[in-house]
């Protein structure tokens, strides 16, 4: 039997982790993926714009610039090497909104 190695697609995974982490509080309005490589790893640094409407959307994007740092992502076939809010944008004429724009590096795992 011929084994293949299946390789995953890192940005769905990531996108739908963030979203669930999100709780359903957030909407995703744009992403960007480029390749990524060093010496010895490959892989894809994302840009994600996130909004976030209403005061308990907002509570929890407050919420998810805390922890998004420090959590641990489970990605078949891939680490996420670094992962950080960069930017932040909030209005509070008429319904709260947010968006944040999260960066992150993710690698192939062998």
């Amino acid at each position: 039997m011929i084994q293949q190695k299946i390789r995953h697609d890192p940005a769905t995974a990531l996108i739908r982790a963030v979203l669930s982490l999100a709780r359903g509080d957030a909407a995703l309005e744009e992403h960007r993926g480029t390749t990524w490589a060093s010496a010895t790893f490959t892989g894809m640094r994302h840009v994600m714009r996130l909004r976030f409407d209403g005061e308990q959307a907002v509570a929890t994007a407050h919420w998810l610039t805390r922890i998004l740092p420090e959590h641990e992502f489970t990605i078949s076939g891939h680490l996420v090497a670094d992962i950080a809010v960069t930017d932040t944008h909030r209005r509070n004429e008429g319904a709260p909104v947010m968006t944040l724009i999260v960066e992150a590096l993710t690698v192939e795992a062998d």
